[in-house]
Formats: structure tokens, C-alpha cells, sequence
């Protein structure tokens, strides 16, 4: 299965983190995440290979494909990823700001997915699913959990849920950040 990492890049970095870091801290902040994801896709015996997509080619790690995005969002990066070939088989998205991420919490998402996996973020949307095969079906990120799984619904797969602490926290927000900094 192919890891698509989403990262939208290191300008203008988390702004919603503001009041408690400065530019400097949020671009670590990212970086941190990014590498603990990275770390946790390359870790997993599910996936074969983990495909970095975004709009700064800098972020780039050894071992890691990069799919070089228009940096306009998730969604169209998500699309790009989720048509390219080497995703037809199967891919497990996974949101790169997850500081909590393990292996196991991916391989079992990925063992989950029958075709769809979800795991929801605890702010209501998704932070990470697992397709296979990806078959055309695009799941739109940034909307409610509840909206993607009506959505695949739709199109006739039956998703399932994955509740998985490991998953569900996403930094985004102040009090999401100092969730994280009282858990380490």
C-alpha cells in the first residue's frame, strides 16, 4: 500500500498556533510532525512505499517519493496523489500533522480497509483512511467525518470507522497544541 502524506509546506505555517508559537516554532512544529509521521509510515509492514505531497520540494526525505503539488490545498493534492498510478493498488492517507501517529495504529488501519478505513480527528473530521483499491472513489479531507462516509456511501462502498486515539489528535488550534504538550 502506498502512504500519501499531505504537507502543505513551511510558509505560513500553522497560524492558527500564533498566540502560542512563533513563525520559527510552528515551522518546527511542522517539521517535528512531519518527520514522527514519515517515521511511523516507514515503520508499518503495510506500506510499501510513502508518497510526500506539497508544495515545497525541500521537505523531501531520503526514501521518501515527493509529488510536487500547486500548494492550493489538501483537497486538489489529495486528488493528484490519489490519481496517480502508483496508488491504484491501494493508499493509506495520513494527515502530517499526527504527532502521535504509530506504525501500529497505520498498519491497522490499513488492515481495516475493505475497501474504506477512516479514522476520525477529534475536531470531527478525518485525519487519516486506508482505500483498496482506491477505484476512482476521491474522499474530500477538511469536512466532517460524517460527510465523507455519506459520500462513500454514495458511491457504494461501505465504510469503516477506526477509532484510534494514535490518529484523532491533529495540531491545528492552541488547545489542540497543548493536548499534545501535556501527553509528552
Amino acid at each position: 500500500m502506498l502512504a500519501i502524506v499531505p504537507v502543505k509546506g513551511l510558509d505560513g505555517a500553522k497560524t492558527r498556533l500564533a498566540p502560542r508559537l512563533t513563525a520559527d516554532g510552528r515551522a518546527r512544529l511542522v517539521v517535528e510532525m512531519l518527520d514522527t509521521v514519515l517515521a511511523a509510515c516507514a515503520e508499518a509492514g503495510a506500506i510499501e512505499r510513502t508518497l510526500l505531497v506539497t508544495p515545497d520540494p525541500g521537505l523531501a526525505r531520503d526514501g521518501v517519493d515527493v509529488l510536487v503539488d500547486s500548494g492550493t490545498g489538501h483537497a486538489d493534492a489529495l486528488a493528484l496523489a490519489l490519481a496517480d498510478p502508483r496508488a491504484s493498488a491501494g493508499a493509506l492517507v495520513v494527515m502530517a500533522d499526527c504527532p502521535l501517529v504509530t506504525s501500529e495504529s497505520l498498519d491497522a488501519l490499513a488492515g481495516a480497509a475493505r475497501p474504506l478505513a477512516l479514522a476520525p480527528a477529534r475536531d470531527g473530521g478525518v485525519n487519516a483512511l486506508a482505500l483498496a483499491p482506491v477505484d476512482g472513489f476521491v474522499p474530500r479531507f477538511g469536512v466532517p467525518a460524517e460527510t465523507t462516509l455519506a459520500e462513500a456511501r454514495a458511491a457504494g462502498l461501505e465504510p469503516l470507522v477506526v477509532d484510534d486515539p494514535a490518529l484523532a489528535l491533529d495540531i491545528d488550534r492552541p488547545e489542540d497544541y497543548e493536548l499534545l504538550m501535556a501527553s509528552v
